[in-house]
């Protein structure tokens, strides 16, 4: 779990949980039950709530099962409840104030939230960010964006949150992600049928013929995404010609299938609208059947430097 949606969850809490308890010729209440509700399903989803102690899962279950915005204790159950829900508060109070100084970034609607697939070394690490640079600057440029930004290297996770220049730069980032998405399946597929070959002691060279076939399956794939994409002016897309713009969509594509069949995953961010929230892919239906591929490697020209027109 990325440490700015642990953030996100705790002003939640902060701003939700305000339960007061009132009392009235001898009835005793706790009232904002629908707001502390919200607050405390936000503490569970990042595993802060529910603690071992007895009284804590009592007051919990109550709000829970609650339907009303105000319910009817005893005066012990409201003595116990006070003293659960001041300590709650202070809980949230303390992490909103380190997490609020720790993690200076908010998302906006122009970043998107990139989870990296795992890496055991600097070497694999650096690979995955040279290709996410090349493949999104690649788009950007081509769309009249200019460089990408990183935000926030999430701390204790492999998150990382970049920025971009304009909404319509992130839709042209979740156009392609979507095409790569697509082709990565296919890659995969091909992948598995691959590996069932080696299984089966198939001859070398069959095997040779079938890595030749899915090569030019995946080149006609990208070709076809490449071919079927309107383009923009020059004057519109950085000074780049038409043909230009296609020689960095077709890279850019390409960078993107390696990565996302490595396992990395493209997500919105919470506060962006619904719109753009629901462009994004459905990562959870890219099933890796085994383990993750080796990571991609880029060519390297022989001053050892990356290749890149």
């Amino acid at each position: 779990m990325r440490l700015i949606d642990i953030k996100q969850n705790i002003d939640i809490a902060k701003e939700f949980f305000t339960p007061s308890f009132p009392n009235s010729n001898g009835n005793y209440y706790v009232d904002n039950i629908l707001k502390t509700k919200k607050a405390i399903e936000a503490l569970i989803k990042i595993h802060i709530l529910p603690t071992n102690v007895e009284d804590e899962k009592v007051f919990i279950d109550v709000i829970q099962s609650a339907f009303t915005n105000r319910i009817i204790v005893n005066s012990s159950q409201q003595s116990d409840f006070i003293k659960v829900s001041t300590k709650i508060r202070y809980m949230i109070t303390t992490l909103s104030l380190w997490l609020n100084d720790y993690l200076t970034t908010d998302e906006t609607d122009t970043t998107i939230n990139i989870k990296l697939p795992s890496v055991s070394g600097l070497s694999d690490f650096s690979e995955i960010i040279n290709l996410l640079e090349k493949s999104l600057n690649g788009i950007s440029t081509i769309n009249g964006g200019g460089e990408i930004k990183v935000e926030q290297l999430d701390h204790g996770s492999l998150w990382i949150i970049i920025a971009v220049c304009s909404t319509q730069i992130v839709k042209a980032m979740v156009t392609a992600i979507n095409c790569a998405l697509d082709i990565a399946k296919k890659k995969i597929e091909l992948d598995q049928a691959k590996e069932i070959l080696k299984r089966t002691q198939m001859e070398n060279g069959a095997i040779e013929n079938l890595i030749n076939i899915q090569e030019k399956v995946i080149e006609q794939l990208i070709q076809e995404q490449v071919e079927s994409t309107k383009y923009k002016k020059p004057e519109d897309a950085n000074g780049l010609t038409e043909a230009e713009q296609k020689n960095r969509y077709t890279k850019s594509l390409t960078e993107l299938t390696k990565l996302i069949v490595a396992g990395t995953e493209f997500h919105p961010a919470l506060c962006t609208s619904s719109e753009i929230q629901d462009s994004f892919p459905n990562f959870k239906q890219l099933e890796h059947q085994g383990p993750l591929p080796e990571l991609p490697r880029q060519e390297k020209d022989d001053k050892n430097n990356t290749k890149r027109e």
